[in-house]
């Protein structure tokens, strides 16, 4: 996988997200201002609890669409091998010690981490630097070995790649 079809990928799933939350925001906004919202009695607090509903979304909406317009505007830059991992950093790591666990790639993002997504066959992480993975990550170099909890277990890697 290479860093251009990995963030296409990356804008193509915030986009779509982006869509999923318009769509809710207006589902929500509609029942919100729907004549069976109307309370029928003091009470009656469906009206009440589906305009906080709606006000979330809308608020989701703003947020999906802020990491959308972020990644589709960023102009992608690649790492050399012997830059430390920062953020707009894709990273391949190899696991050393669990032959199961095999290459895992991660992409470091400044917003909307925890999204996975499959691209080209392989499974793409979306973390912040503020995550457990990103934290071991930053400053780190191809080379390096990294350790990362696992299903409730220690996994060390070695970081094979950067872009």
């Amino acid at each position: 996988m290479d860093k251009k079809t990995a963030h296409h990928a990356i804008c193509s799933a915030l986009f779509s997200r982006f869509n999923t939350a318009k769509w809710a925001a207006h589902q929500a906004h509609e029942a919100a201002t729907s004549k069976e919202s109307i309370a029928e009695n003091k009470y009656d607090t469906f009206g009440l609890e589906a305009s906080y509903l709606a006000h979330g979304q809308s608020q989701r909406v703003l947020e999906c669409e802020k990491d959308w317009r972020l990644f589709d505007k960023k102009t992608l830059a690649l790492f050399a091998e012997e830059e430390s991992i920062a953020l707009w950093c894709l990273v391949f790591l190899t696991a050393l010690d669990a032959p199961s666990e095999n290459e895992k790639a991660f992409f470091l993002s400044p917003c909307a981490g925890g999204l996975t997504l499959d691209v080209e066959g392989k499974t793409l992480y979306l973390i912040t630097s503020s995550s457990p993975v990103g934290q071991a990550l930053m400053g780190k170099k191809v080379g390096d070995d990294v350790q990362l909890r696992q299903n409730g277990r220690q996994i060390t890697y070695e970081i094979t790649g950067v872009a």
